[in-house]
């Protein structure tokens, strides 16, 4: 019986990001500098990737996950969500509501669009 290294990766795909696996709409990317709200004081974000129910920056400051906060955006200004999680200086958060699709489209044209990937 011959074996194969690649014949059993499930546990290898199974330890990715989980976000990455249950994203409900298609993500953006941009490259935009905004702030975030959290506990009375804002911190600078760069927003690397949105979608009507959420976005992915990076940041030095220090938003913890589950914590709710308010992003600034084109449009809609400041938008309240919860940080869903933090690896390093990345951020996910979720937006409590969804941005409607007449709106995030308009928002996202005043967005400058990401050239390359991270």
């Amino acid at each position: 019986m011959t074996s194969s290294v690649f014949a059993h990766l499930d546990h290898v795909l199974g330890s990715r990001d989980p976000a990455v696996d249950q994203r409900r709409a298609r993500r953006d990317l941009v490259d935009m500098v905004s702030h975030a709200t959290a506990r009375g004081r804002s911190q600078s974000i760069r927003i690397i990737n949105i979608s009507s129910l959420g976005l992915m920056c990076r940041t030095d400051g220090d938003l913890l996950k589950g914590e709710r906060v308010s992003v600034w955006l084109p449009i809609v200004k400041d938008y309240e969500a919860e940080i869903r999680w933090v690896e390093g200086n990345r951020v996910g958060m979720e937006f409590y509501t969804a941005i409607e699709p007449r709106i995030y489209d308009a928002m996202l044209s005043l967005i400058p669009p990401r050239r390359t990937e991270w």
